[in-house]
């Protein structure tokens, strides 16, 4: 990196001396041109782009007149765009020719060498911070390994080895756990199945009896991610297990499927304690047990199956007892799966303990309920499922999913926090729908998947043709992991025009999927499965970066850069991440934050969280202007309006459109609905904006009401960038 930097500093001094002398060039040249006429400013000009030290020369005239611009007839695109420029002023004399400006580009001395230089100095300190960020690590494991080795070096001293690692390995909390004397022998049993974990989630030590198990070799699995090993269905789980884990020093229990090298998966039950060092490293050991083991060795099996937190079965007791129902035949069995929507906002605001006495509280309040329910369980994080078997099992069915959604109807009050959830409810029968446990569980969940997707609680019965619903879900959540890896995320303008004076004001930037294959995807085919699977995030930041980088290029061309831009952002977007991007963007492209307005609807309040607020306030800290979308579709539109303090508010499209509505009733409803939320919005100093105009009669009407701006197909569908620059030129 020395060297590197010497280098480099070798090159500025010819840079400078460079620069130097085309400084003295182009001010001896300048003072000539002040009085030169066109004819001399040309060979002017051709002398200097002669020399071996010019390579292009421009000369700028008053505005109208056309420019002189000479260059090397050997200079190709690329090479013009790697020279480096100096441009000085003229001042012409009285009766001159109008020459304001002299450019000279000449070529970076050692521009190859430097690129390298820094390419090296670039490399060498990636290096370096990339040393210090995992050496700790790195000699962490090291310490650790070499403990460990040092307890497998004689079987002849196994008591005093167990001893020593005994005293390496203190757990922070025994729970769950096998005394501490034994922790030497776990890691080198060859029965035994344990595991050593980085605080990272990364393997760092197996036992014997773990890889046999597993039909794994040692080399590799030291080092890679825990969810390699474990069944897709519980990934999550575990995750959410382990962070607690870290969080709170608390140990954990539970049940998973392993995943073995061949590709078959073992039940197990596991234990997982956080375990330090003496010099304060930190480490996750789970002891592991396959469960059939359990059984022979005497242990009893509920507890193994059951769910610590309510009392139920858990996932894989579940699974057990509904393949014993689906084996024994006979009437009707009912799959009922309920799963609570966006449980992760109430343990991200009160935390574990209030999210758990929430789940504890549904299960009380449900308790009176479960009567004709045959199984019962929690599968895990906020999914429950039910199993109802005999000949009316279908009304029995209904009535439970009522109980269900009953018991969610009240909020929880745990300690001084009232929390209000929601739930969906999905239903699959068998034999109707399936004849495994595995298909009849992913039937019910497919039903809940589909009462999700229409936005409201409720309950759904699984239908086959939701199997292809399905499979067009899994593609587009395809498509979109392709948007986002293909950088296909693409915005489309549409204008936004003074209805007082039909002049444009800005434009609202619309998101949309350039599939290479299937063409232009729109918003409503995939905006709310990226929402779901948080696809949104990288998604919406493509958009948002050449959205703005769009808006700098139009302002350019239109030489007009008062332009403001409208962006929508959902709920999952409004963080402190994604506002922290949002400035840093501004600033790149030089953009004031008060040009970009920042669209969100309704939705954005049903979590009212203490992210989205800080979000919100954090915007409106960094300059940005707020508008309400699709204004008056919601039941609480006013409330929402007063919460917000909003900049603008755009009125929904259906009721601009309504206007003309050849049923008089349905135009006299839209237009009064306009003026009452026009009085109210103006009343509050907020700017109106009419969506969805689509004729002169439409921009009449609500201009006349008090709207003062309209976007609609009267003035342009959304374009692509081309099509607006050639949209304004026709203008």
């Amino acid at each position: 990196m020395l060297a590197s930097l010497c280098g480099l500093w070798v090159i500025e001094e010819r840079i400078t001396d460079a620069t130097g002398y085309i400084s003295t060039l182009a001010d001896e040249t300048v003072l000539v041109l002040a009085t030169a006429d066109l004819e001399t400013a040309s060979v002017i000009a051709q002398g200097l782009v002669a020399t071996p030290e010019v390579r292009k020369i421009e000369i700028r005239r008053a505005r109208g007149l056309p420019d002189i611009v000479l260059k090397d007839d050997d200079l190709t695109r690329g090479g013009e765009k790697a020279l480096m420029a100096l441009t000085r002023p003229i001042t012409p004399a009285a009766g001159a020719n109008q020459m304001t400006e002299l450019s000279l580009y000449f070529v970076r001395p050692d521009r190859w060498i430097c690129t390298i230089l820094i390419g090296l100095c670039l490399l060498a300190f990636a290096f370096k911070v990339l040393l210090i960020w995992r050496a700790p690590e790195l000699l962490q494991n090291l310490v650790l390994r070499r403990h460990l080795q040092a307890t497998r070096s004689s079987s002849s001293v196994s008591r005093p080895r167990h001893r020593r690692l005994a005293r390496i390995l203190s757990p922070t909390e025994d729970a769950a756990l096998p005394q501490v004397g034994t922790l030497g022998g776990l890691l080198e049993s060859e029965t035994d199945m344990a595991m050593l974990l980085s605080v990272h989630g990364k393997v760092v030590d197996v036992s014997p009896g773990w890889l046999k198990a597993g039909g794994y070799r040692r080399e590799n699995v030291i080092g890679r991610p825990l969810h390699h090993f474990i069944s897709d269905a519980d990934r999550k789980m575990v995750t959410d297990r382990l962070e607690r884990l870290t969080s709170s020093g608390v140990s954990q229990v539970g049940t998973l499927k392993f995943l073995a090298r061949k590709g078959e998966t073992i039940d197990i039950w596991f234990a997982a304690s956080p375990v330090s060092t003496p010099d304060g490293q930190h480490f996750t050991l789970a002891i592991i047990r396959q469960l059939p083991e359990i059984s022979e060795a005497g242990h009893p099996l509920p507890p193994v199956l059951t769910d610590q937190l309510t009392g139920l079965l858990n996932r894989m007791g579940f699974e057990r007892a509904l393949t014993r129902l689906l084996a024994a035949g006979g009437d009707e069995i009912i799959c009922i799966l309920a799963d609570f929507d966006r449980f992760k906002l109430v343990i991200d605001h009160h935390g574990y303990e209030t999210s758990e006495e929430v789940l504890r509280a549904f299960v009380s309040r449900l308790s009176a309920a479960l009567d004709p329910v045959s199984l019962s369980a929690r599968l895990g994080g906020d999914e429950f499922a039910f199993v109802i078997k005999g000949p009316n099992a279908r009304t029995l069915a209904e009535n439970f999913a009522a109980a269900i959604h009953y018991a969610t109807y009240r909020p929880v009050l745990v300690r001084t926090h009232s929390v209000t959830v929601n739930i969906r409810v999905g239903i699959a029968i068998a034999p109707l729908h399936a004849n495994t446990s595995e298909t009849l569980m992913r039937n019910a969940t497919i039903a809940v998947s589909a009462q999700k997707a229409t936005g409201r609680q409720g309950t759904t019965w699984f239908q086959p043709a939701m199997l292809a619903d399905t499979r067009k879900r899994a593609e587009i959540q395809a498509d979109i992991q392709r948007g986002i890896e293909d950088n296909l995320f693409e915005p489309r303008f549409q204008p936004i025009i003074s209805l007082a004076s039909g002049r444009l004001v800005g434009f609202e930037s619309l998101m949309r999927l350039s599939h290479p294959q299937k063409g232009v995807i729109m918003p409503n085919e995939f905006i709310a499965i990226a929402e779901e699977t948080e696809q949104i995030g990288p998604a919406g930041r493509q958009f948002l970066a050449k959205a703005l980088a769009g808006l700098r290029q139009i302002s350019r061309h239109c030489e007009n850069e008062q332009l403001n831009m409208s962006v929508n952002l959902s709920p999952n977007q409004l963080n402190p991440a994604m506002i922290d991007f949002v400035g840093d963007k501004l600033e790149a492209f030089g953009i004031s934050p008060s040009r970009l307005t920042i669209e969100i609807t309704e939705a954005v309040f049903i979590d009212d969280s203490d992210r989205i607020r800080e979000s919100l306030l954090k915007l409106r800290a960094l300059g940005c202007r707020l508008a309400l979308d699709d204004f008056g579709t919601g039941y609480s539109s006013l409330s929402y309006l007063s919460r917000l303090q909003a900049d603008i508010i755009k009125i929904d499209q259906s009721f601009t459109r309504n206007l003309t509505d050849p049923d008089q009733a349905v135009a006299s409803r839209a237009r009064r609905l306009i003026e009452g939320i026009a009085a109210i919005s103006i009343s509050m100093g907020c700017v109106l904006v009419a969506e969805g105009v689509e004729n002169n009669e439409q921009a009449r009407q609500v201009q006349a009401i008090g709207v003062q701006l309209g976007q609609g197909y009267l003035y342009a569908r959304p374009m692509t960038l081309a099509q607006t620059v050639a949209w304004i030129r026709s203008s």
